[in-house]
């Protein structure tokens, strides 16, 4: 199912076929601010598994699956910080940022990489904002372009339609978007490491 949004006023009525299959535990494809992104709810074991299966991410891996939180004080709840690190992630947030932070004792054991640190993003994005409040919980998410490789494309929410049919329940169409990475920091032992420029600026 395809879900046309408007990206700047979004009707929650609209959106509430995505909600309920995030209540399900199904995965679903919905914009953020630097591309669209996979995401399930964080509570449900099953939406986790398919993405890390999606995203060819095993348990072993050193690379933290992603959240996405609604405010500065769920980001607390799901990470470890410094108080001068938490006065950085204030300054930065919300905005095209990642965080790689050590995790706390709410982070589901099956989001944990190997050196039980998380990702945690803060997206300036209405309709992704839209989506977390309707839900009541975080989202795991996981870009649908994968950065790492050659220069991003224009992402077609039509063509996730048709490509991810069967793993995917709801794509939540904005229109075309050019995906531009998000800022990642590490953010361990009251360091800050830069660990990749993206989109959201960042000088240590």
């Amino acid at each position: 199912m395809r879900l046309h949004i408007e990206a700047e006023r979004p009707n929650p009525r609209k959106l509430q076929p995505a909600v309920d299959a995030l209540k399900r535990g199904q995965v679903i494809i919905y914009p953020t601010d630097t591309g669209y992104a996979f995401g399930c709810a964080l509570s449900s074991p099953k939406g986790i598994a398919a993405i890390r299966k999606l995203k060819g991410l095993d348990e072993r891996s050193p690379k933290p699956l992603t959240m996405i939180v609604r405010d500065l004080a769920e980001l607390s709840r799901f990470g470890v910080m410094s108080n001068s690190q938490f006065r950085l992630i204030r300054r930065l947030l919300p905005g095209p940022y990642t965080l790689i932070l050590k995790a706390a004792g709410d982070v589901p054991r099956s989001m944990h990489n190997r050196n039980h640190e998380v990702g945690i993003r803060m997206p300036d994005q209405t309709v992704c904002n839209l989506l977390l409040a309707e839900l009541g919980e975080p989202l795991l998410t996981g870009s649908v372009t994968p950065y790492d490789d050659n220069l991003p494309e224009l992402e077609e929410p039509e063509s996730y339609e048709q490509r991810f049919a069967r793993e995917v329940a709801v794509v939540v169409d904005v229109g075309p978007v050019w995906p531009d990475p998000s800022t990642v920091l590490r953010l361990i032992d009251d360091e800050v490491e830069l660990l990749r420029q993206g989109k959201g600026e960042y000088t240590p």
